[in-house]
């Protein structure tokens, strides 16, 4: 056994999102799966909950927005090294407001 597989570090030709390739029917999807990074995914997730406030502010429902504010403090919990909290974006969105045209990734 390798090194990289008794430390559990992922080799460069591993990826730690391609676990379900071989349940995938499109070549494309598991290609997809087994190039997106942790980096990419946590770019995607934060794209997306930002996009899920704008909407909740929209609609003026005050649980889904608390909601998504405890889910961004959760995720700074696990993500301590982002350089700008998921938190304090959302609150820079609630003091200074967001282009109607969303969030770019």
């Amino acid at each position: 056994m390798d090194a990289s597989k008794r430390t559990g570090a992922i080799s460069r030709t591993e990826s730690p999102l391609s676990d379900a390739d071989a349940a995938t029917v499109s070549d494309l999807s598991a290609h997809r799966r087994a190039t997106t990074s942790v980096a990419d995914a946590n770019a995607a997730f934060r794209a997306e909950l930002i996009t899920d406030y704008i909407a909740a502010r929209r609609t003026g429902v005050w649980s889904d927005e608390l909601r998504l504010l405890a889910e961004a403090r959760r995720y700074d919990e696990v993500n301590p090294d982002d350089t700008v909290s998921l938190f304090d974006e959302l609150h820079a969105i609630e003091l200074f407001g967001a282009q109607p045209t969303g969030v770019a990734a």
